[in-house]
């Protein structure tokens, strides 16, 4: 089943014409980067809110002044750089202060990655991948045509996130524990990948998934 679709693809009237857009997501720790790299290598326009919330909250950032407004000076580096584990601490854990931040952040950040894909077509680009872990939490599957998740056991996730980011165990445990999980996931997701095998593996999935994709999109206006 990995690769194929799963169920029919969203109807999104409000895209660019000329662009299929692809949600790619999945938990901490379950290879969505290098997905999104290898759809890249196939011919796709990739946007990364990850990259997208960092130009939002850089001084003279769209988030910049919100956030420093509801969340006090004291969150910044003396170079006036919002500190993002300054502001990470203030909303972990706190319901209300997340909401304030997401409310805040998630809107810009899907204002940005609409101008991103005007730039897609201006560079003739057929398809858009738009790699967000939280994606449905922020809503952002509103503007996609199909949501692509990435799988791979708890287990290996909480061992690549601390190889990765040198955290404990319970950490990221915590982490994952943040997110939705894998399986609530996959029942909202077109499509299914997992990374959990060697690289060539998984460039096999991707390049399955992408080869059904061309034959969707050539068979429909969109």
């Amino acid at each position: 089943m990995l690769g194929n679709l799963l169920r029919p693809p969203y109807e999104r009237f409000d895209l660019p014409p000329g662009l299929y857009v692809i949600g790619l997501t999945g938990i901490s720790g379950s290879g969505k980067s290098s997905v999104a790299q290898r759809l890249k290598g196939l011919g796709a326009y990739v946007i990364d809110c990850d990259q997208l919330g960092h130009r939002a909250y850089a001084p003279g950032g769209p988030a910049y002044q919100p956030v420093v407004q509801a969340f006090g000076t004291d969150i910044l580096h003396k170079d006036g750089i919002i500190n993002r584990k300054v502001l990470g601490s203030r909303v972990f854990g706190n319901k209300k202060h997340l909401k304030m931040l997401t409310d805040i952040v998630w809107p810009v950040i899907a204002k940005l990655a609409r101008e991103e894909m005007e730039l897609a077509v201006a560079e003739g680009k057929q398809v858009c991948v738009i790699e967000a872990a939280m994606l449905f939490e922020a809503g952002w599957q509103s503007m996609v045509h199909e949501v692509w998740t990435i799988v791979v056991p708890e287990t290996e996730a909480i061992r690549r996130i601390r190889e990765r980011d040198g955290l404990s165990e319970a950490a990221a445990q915590s982490r994952l524990q943040s997110q939705m999980s894998g399986q609530q996931l996959v029942n909202q997701s077109h499509v299914v990948l997992s990374t959990l095998w060697e690289p060539h593996v998984t460039q096999l999935q991707v390049e399955k998934a992408w080869a059904l994709l061309q034959k969707r999109i050539a068979k429909k206006p969109y």
